[in-house]
């Protein structure tokens, strides 16, 4: 169970996200990935998981690991504010993270993920890049420290930072994930939809070397915005394009963050996204 780290890329290991908004429905959503073809769980850390809840995280990891599924976890990211300037927020931030790993580092897990974020107009406004910057690599160095000691594998992943700013970051971070729908979304915000090919083209070689995780999801473009966590299938073109970038990134894990369907459903199941599970899967 988990991942194990090999010579050659045998199987791609698929995950499936869940967090608390599917309440009573977890444990049949876990046993119904199981089924279609998903290897992993990753449990996205909302509040009031993991310290409470009607519906508690220990009852999760325990419908998980008796359906053969190995765990991972997404760190809290909704009042958290890693880069923020304001180092009163940003250690608020890192007291919150400490407090959280605490309560999930008795439970066996692959990886833990977690976001690098700001409200700060960085990308706006050039004179407070660098400090956005700065604080961003000082909670590198903290969340290493934090997860390294309760024994944890942090994966740091791209947010709403440009690649030259989060080439700086990954440097510092022992592992990376890529989300390729938080790239298209920046790049559309700050080049315009006409730069997402060659955009996402340039993050790819750029990060091959140092991705351990993708999170992918599809997208839907309205306009001047696009919209991601879209259901995803092999008709995809970006879907296609990461595929063909397997054998040279060689990612540990592969989750499909897919939430929103094409219907009137507010989440897809695990068997909506079957078709994206067999192709990721074929050789």
């Amino acid at each position: 169970m988990g991942f194990v780290v090999c010579a050659e890329l045998l199987m791609l290991r698929l995950g499936f996200p869940i967090w608390y908004g599917y309440r009573e429905r977890v444990e049949e959503l876990i046993r119904e990935a199981r089924k279609t073809g998903f290897d992993y769980i990753e449990v996205s850390l909302d509040y009031p998981w993991p310290f409470k809840g009607s519906f508690q995280l220990s009852k999760v990891v325990k419908a998980v690991l008796s359906e053969g599924l190995s765990i991972a976890f997404h760190a809290p990211w909704r009042d958290l504010r890693l880069s923020s300037p304001f180092e009163d927020i940003r250690n608020a931030s890192l007291k919150v993270f400490e407090k959280v790993v605490s309560e999930i580092s008795s439970y066996e897990s692959d990886y833990l993920v977690v976001h690098l974020s700001t409200d700060q107009a960085a990308d706006r406004i050039e004179e407070i890049r660098d400090e956005v910057l700065d604080a961003a690599l000082s909670s590198v160095d903290s969340l290493k420290g934090i997860s390294e000691n309760f024994g944890l594998r942090l994966v740091v992943e791209n947010v709403r930072e440009d690649l030259d700013m989060f080439r700086k970051i990954a440097s510092r971070a022992s592992r990376i994930c890529l989300d390729v729908g938080h790239v298209i979304i920046s790049t559309v915000r700050r080049l315009g939809r006409e730069r997402v090919d060659e955009e996402l083209e340039k993050w790819l070689d750029a990060l091959k070397d140092r991705i351990e995780i993708v999170h992918y999801s599809g997208v839907r473009f309205e306009g001047k915005w696009v919209r991601d966590h879209q259901l995803t299938d092999s008709s995809d073109k970006y879907l296609r394009r990461i595929k063909n970038k397997l054998k040279e990134i060689r990612p540990r894990g592969f989750l499909l963050e897919v939430f929103e369907g094409r219907g009137e459903d507010e989440h897809v199941r695990p068997s909506h996204r079957a078709d994206a599970v067999s192709f990721l899967k074929k050789a």
